[in-house]
């Protein structure tokens, strides 16, 4: 019942974006557009997807590089292509934990903390998304309200990088937990409540040791590095799509497209953020006059191709290692939920 009202939810979520995306969309003229694409640009995009999801595995292989020390990025790189299909196949980015999970269950490492450097990772995405966006926003685009948001989102950052450290290198969880189990001693169910206190501790003692990168300065700037390069390749990816439309536009206008799509995708929808990615593209493009069908082929096309040709990796990675769908869904669901 409770995945029944979530699943109407999402879907009443994406149903609501995409009436705006369509609104008053001159269909006729999209098809026009659609028309106008050269297709020979596909091979450059699937080239550009690549190289930046084998920036993704070397990051990630900075990240896991003291826990699992024989990590091969030769056999990272299938494995973030698949992770990056699965994210778009299931909800709530489960190809991070796909890859968490896997990646334990390959090395007999703890899954858990696999997965809280999956989570650190996100952090230097998060890092290099902000500069891209604060580029855009205080040399491209000076909108005096656009540049507070982005001051503002700047100081969240720094909190937020703050706090990750701080708990990481204090343990406070741990102390926290100590300190709740003293006090429920005079409690009933005390068995129970302190059984339930000891995982929480032993969980988040594993996630937080994920994030043991931090230990090393030289490992957080390959780590950093890398995470330019993944969104570097993703800023080229639309400069590819635009171009093979045909379109004259100025490459900056990525630079908004991949900050509003990141933001877009934190909101819930169904599986492959149909909705939200659409509605951030045409916003970014919006803000250079470029009309709303040119935005809206552009952001479909693009999203097509990533989709198809993403879910065909993460099909053949499945099969060829043996791995049912079924039976990963529900482990994956066991192990993290």
């Amino acid at each position: 019942m409770r995945k029944s009202i979530k699943g109407f939810i999402l879907l009443l979520i994406t149903l609501i974006f995409l009436y705006f995306v369509f609104v008053n969309v001159d269909f006729v003229e999209l098809a026009k557009i659609f028309k106008r694409f050269e297709y020979k640009y596909i091979i450059f995009l699937i080239i550009s997807m690549t190289i930046s999801l084998s920036f993704r595995a070397l990051c990630f292989k900075q990240l896991i590089q003291k826990t699992i020390p024989d990590a091969k990025l030769i056999n990272l790189i299938p494995i973030c292509l698949t992770g990056a299909g699965l994210n778009i196949a299931l909800p709530a980015r489960a190809g991070d934990i796909f890859r968490a999970y896997y990646v334990g269950k390959k090395h007999n490492m703890d899954k858990m903390k696999i997965f809280g450097s999956v989570m650190f990772e996100r952090l230097f995405d998060v890092i290099i998304i902000f500069c891209l966006l604060a580029v855009a926003v205080f040399i491209y685009h000076r909108n005096p309200l656009a540049m507070k948001l982005c001051f503002f989102a700047g100081i969240l950052l720094v909190l937020g990088i703050s706090f990750a450290v701080f708990f990481y290198k204090n343990n406070y969880i741990g102390k926290f937990c100590e300190f709740i189990n003293k006090k429920i001693d005079s409690l009933p169910f005390r068995a129970f409540l302190k059984n339930s206190v000891d995982f929480i501790n032993k969980k988040s003692l594993s996630f937080f040791n994920g994030f043991e990168v931090i230990d090393s300065p030289r490992r957080v700037l390959g780590a950093m590095c890398a995470s330019f390069g993944i969104w570097f390749f993703e800023c080229v990816n639309y400069c590819i799509v635009i171009q093979g439309f045909g379109y004259d536009i100025h490459w900056s206008v990525v630079l908004f497209v991949i900050g509003f799509i990141a933001l877009a995708c934190m909101i819930p929808s169904t599986s492959i953020f149909i909705g939200p990615y659409q509605v951030a593209v045409i916003a970014a493009f919006s803000i250079y006059g470029i009309e709303k069908e040119s935005a809206l082929a552009i952001s479909v096309l693009e999203q097509s191709i990533v989709t198809i040709y993403l879910l065909t990796i993460a099909f053949l990675f499945l099969v060829k290692n043996n791995i049912s769908f079924g039976k990963l869904k529900k482990d994956i669901t066991e192990k993290f939920e």
